[in-house]
């Protein structure tokens, strides 16, 4: 091969490599492993097989917890979440999730996507979760959203899950 088709062959391959569009994004499948969910154990904990998945920045409500809505009733709120995510994903949902750590109950930490959209994000504006401060500051802006609309758990008197477990 002559030098100059050389040259002009490795030219156009750095422009393809630097094209934004060839640049890996937030949800880029590249990075991302599939998993079909076989277990909506709680709003924030999932099952794939035998594999358990705990998602990334949020905290939900224990399906054992309680809260009370607007009028005061008391409702089970750890349910309503978890029905919520049921309706998000749907039953047998394959996810593209990117694994970003392990927590000390060996469950994978994810950040998981369902048809493009971030399953924690979705919980947290939707006011059935909370950004889990202590681990992450990705959710903070969505759950101050979900407070300004009154949505989920917002609606009214709760107690955070971290709290909840600690005296539960």
């Amino acid at each position: 091969m002559p030098f100059p088709l050389v040259m002009f062959a490795i030219f156009v391959m750095s422009i393809m490599v630097m094209s934004p569009s060839s640049q890996p994004s937030a949800a880029d499948a590249s990075h991302q492993k599939l998993f079909a969910i076989t277990k909506i154990t709680d709003a924030d904990s999932l099952r794939s097989g035998e594999i358990r998945i705990r998602l990334h920045g949020i905290d939900a409500p224990e399906m054992k917890q309680l809260c009370e809505d607007k009028e005061g009733q008391t409702y089970r709120c750890g349910l309503q979440a978890r029905n919520y995510l049921v309706k998000l994903i749907g039953k047998g949902a394959e996810l593209a999730c990117d694994h970003l750590d392990t927590d000390r109950y060996g469950r994978l930490v994810m950040r998981c996507y369902h048809q493009g959209i971030d399953i924690s994000a979705a919980l947290v504006r939707s006011g059935w979760a909370l950004a889990y401060r202590r681990y992450a500051k990705d959710y903070i802006a969505d759950e101050r959203d979900a407070k300004m609309k009154n949505a989920g758990m917002h609606q009214g008197r709760f107690e955070a899950p971290w709290d909840w477990r600690r005296q539960n």
